[in-house]
């Protein structure tokens, strides 16, 4: 069943800080996916250490589905740099003002999402290719990143309705825990889109973000 639902996820696929910016500008396709993942944020918002759970409670929703095909068509169109950049600011700030620091956790989702941006617009069709390749060849894989996507989606709205320092650090803690699986996909995907045998190779055997980094540096 989860390798129906990741092949079945349309690539590109919803980006945790696009769905922000959408949630912040209120746009009326943003409403809609606000208002029908309502009851799962509510649930994430109460148990922070739930989020993956519910993601993938969504990814076996098939109208949650289609409404990310609809976001990512949004995205294609709307969606700029600079428009990202400023949700990241605002939910940094945000965290800043409890003193909690995402900083580092939120680069890696910023960094992410940005790269799938700048493929979505410039590289679309190789980029599209080697994603439901990847899906194809490890659907167990694309399943697991389709759900990291989702389980930080949801935390980072559920963190504009937390009201305490104490909810915001569950939050945080959660999110932290999700961006380096994150990081390991992005720079496996920049691996695969280089096409370059000996960065492949470091992706198969690195255990960790720092280690494939580190890996690629000297490949």
């Amino acid at each position: 069943m989860r390798s129906q639902v990741a092949l079945a996820i349309p690539p590109p696929s919803l980006s945790p800080i696009q769905a922000l910016y959408g949630v912040l500008a209120k746009t009326r396709l943003y409403d809609t996916f606000l208002e029908y993942t309502r009851p799962y944020i509510e649930h994430v918002l109460n148990e922070p250490e739930a989020a993956e759970e519910e993601a993938q409670k969504l990814l076996n929703d098939t109208k949650f589905l289609y409404l990310l095909n609809m976001l990512s068509q949004d995205a294609a169109l709307t969606i700029s740099e600079d428009k990202l950049r400023k949700a990241y600011g605002y939910i940094r700030d945000r965290f800043k003002e409890f003193d909690i620091d995402i900083e580092d956790s939120m680069e890696i989702i910023l960094e992410h999402d940005l790269w799938r941006l700048r493929q979505i617009r410039g590289n679309f069709d190789k980029f599209t290719t080697m994603l439901l390749n990847f899906a194809a060849e490890n659907p167990e894989d694309a399943y697991r990143y389709a759900v990291t996507l989702t389980a930080l989606t949801l935390l980072l709205i559920t963190s504009l309705g937390a009201k305490t320092r104490e909810k915001l650090e569950s939050i945080a803690n959660e999110t932290r825990k999700l961006t380096d699986e994150l990081e390991l996909y992005t720079l496996t995907f920049m691996a695969a889109l280089e096409e370059n045998e000996e960065e492949n190779k470091a992706v198969t055997t690195a255990g960790s973000a720092e280690e494939l980094r580190k890996a690629l540096e000297t490949a």
